[in-house]
């Protein structure tokens, strides 16, 4: 038995979750105050924000308190991506919350040998989130049971700067042609926590920029039965595709 699968069967998803939900609660305060918010530019187009840094540092410091041990990597201080360790984004969707937009997601997902198997993903603009495992399966927060469909007509494809025009319009004609609604949230957290709610039939973006991006969602889907396929490029982006089977 490996020690991924012992870390799920022990993980404490409820630790896990009241993690998320307490730096929810902190990102809101900042996105509450955009006129307060110090925000810098780390290449065209993606921003980063006092807000980024301050959640990222909280959430490093209470998962070192819940789960001692375990290494950390975030896409804002970095980290060595080897063996068992967390990967956290503080803030996915920063560009919608520095506009304003309830559209961004704090992702937290622990990642073995390569593989997301466990994670939370919380929304707190929207009152949303989820928390699960491979091993242990996925509760939802602030989505019914009564809302969810048996079949979603909308399928969430994502888009940034790396990713090539035509090959992600290429995409995009595919899935449409089975007869979904393509819709885009600018989030790949966000969006992935919505196909593991079947809120979404999948999710779709190549060149996302890192694994903290993908990690708490792909572990989502994976506790919800979806197929999911991630693919590491040698920059470090990762390919993603999550669809509900």
């Amino acid at each position: 038995m490996t020690f991924a699968i012992n870390m799920q069967r022990s993980l404490d998803l409820k630790a896990l979750s009241r993690i998320g939900d307490a730096a929810g609660t902190l990102a809101l305060m900042y996105f509450e105050n955009q006129n307060a918010r110090e925000v810098t530019v780390k290449s065209p187009l993606d921003y980063v924000s006092d807000a980024d840094r301050s959640v990222e540092e909280f959430i490093r410091e209470r998962l070192q308190n819940d789960f001692p041990g375990i290494p950390i990597i975030g896409e804002e201080f970095g980290g060595n991506a080897v063996g068992t360790y967390w990967s956290v984004d503080p803030i996915d969707g920063t560009s919608n919350f520095l506009s304003g937009l309830p559209f961004w997601a704090i992702s937290i997902g622990l990642v073995e040998n390569g593989e997301p198997v466990a994670g939370t993903v919380v929304a707190p603009a929207l009152a949303i989130g989820a928390t699960g495992s491979v091993e242990q399966g996925v509760m939802s927060q602030g989505l019914s049971e009564s809302s969810a469909p048996s079949r979603p007509v909308c399928f969430a494809i994502g888009r940034n700067n790396d990713w090539d025009a035509e090959d992600r319009k290429l995409t995009e004609s595919q899935i449409a042609s089975e007869g979904f609604n393509i819709v885009g949230y600018g989030s790949c957290a966000l969006s992935l926590m919505l196909v593991a709610a079947g809120r979404l039939s999948g999710y779709v973006e190549c060149s996302v920029s890192g694994m903290w991006d993908c990690a708490g969602g792909a572990a989502l889907c994976k506790g919800a039965g979806a197929k999911v396929v991630l693919k590491t490029c040698s920059s470090g982006a990762v390919d993603v595709d999550a669809r509900l089977i």
